[in-house]
């Protein structure tokens, strides 16, 4: 029987436009994610998708020039609205990116950092969190040992489950992942993917991939843009064996992008 915490929606986007200055980046969004499930967005360089990404966590609001539409809502409430906490926000819709970005700080420093921030004391405490979110992160048994090297001395793959443990450590809801694997090998990749998998069991995850191989092997859900537009959003499953949209078969198939 399906878990009945999936069935209600984790994200709804309605009617959403962006703009930078006069140049319209993406044009009345409707789409929903679900909670503890993984939404992929697909499409060509250039056509919006880690830019509605950003909007899910309103990095956007860092550019200038940037006029946003329509509403982004996060279990029923507005993230636009004038009332939201842009800081608790950021801290239930959290963010990994392209390029791993660890501080030049000691690994056991990354991962408490936000802990920190937030003005969570007790060294007890910190030990705890840092030692789960390095376990979830799967790094605990690799790096128990050395929680006081410099974090920019791991592999990159490493790197990049680090930036995961610095966020599962603050206790998000939603993960945004922009092509996070992007630099990484194909073994590190598939241990990337492997996780996401365990995550998506307590995280509503939503990624970014110009790899559609990653996309129909990670995703429950995808979403195909194309030029500011979304073209096709469906299941996975659906969108690589039997799209709608002509279009969508093209992009899948490699005959554009």
């Amino acid at each position: 029987m399906e878990d009945m915490n999936k069935t209600n929606d984790k994200i709804e986007i309605k009617n959403l436009d962006l703009f930078y200055g006069q140049f319209q980046a993406l044009q009345s969004i409707s789409m929903t994610m679900k909670p503890k499930l993984i939404t992929a967005l697909i499409g060509p360089s250039g056509c919006g998708k880690s830019t509605l990404l950003r909007c899910l966590n309103r990095m956007n609001d860092l550019i200038r020039g940037v006029r946003i539409t329509g509403q982004v809502m996060l279990d029923g409430k507005d993230i636009y609205s004038s009332d939201t906490e842009i800081t608790e926000l950021r801290k239930r819709v959290g963010m990994v990116f392209q390029r791993p970005n660890p501080f030049p700080l000691s690994i056991y420093d990354n991962v408490v950092y936000g802990l920190r921030v937030a003005g969570i004391k007790g060294k007890n405490q910190h030990d705890e969190i840092a030692e789960k979110s390095l376990r979830s992160a799967w790094l605990w048994d690799q790096l128990k040992d050395k929680l006081h090297h410099p974090a920019l001395q791991l592999p990159l793959d490493q790197q990049q489950r680090l930036c995961i443990a610095r966020l599962l450590a603050v206790k998000p809801e939603v993960i945004l992942m922009d092509e996070p694997c992007s630099t990484l090998d194909p073994i590190s990749t598939s241990k990337i993917e492997d996780l996401m998998h365990e995550l998506k069991k307590d995280y509503t995850i939503v990624i970014v991939t110009h790899n559609m191989q990653q996309a129909s092997r990670v995703s429950d859900y995808t979403a195909f843009y194309y030029i500011g537009n979304l073209i096709e959003f469906a299941d996975t499953k659906k969108i690589f064996t039997a799209p709608d949209k002509k279009q969508t078969e093209d992009y899948i198939s490699g005959r554009f992008g």
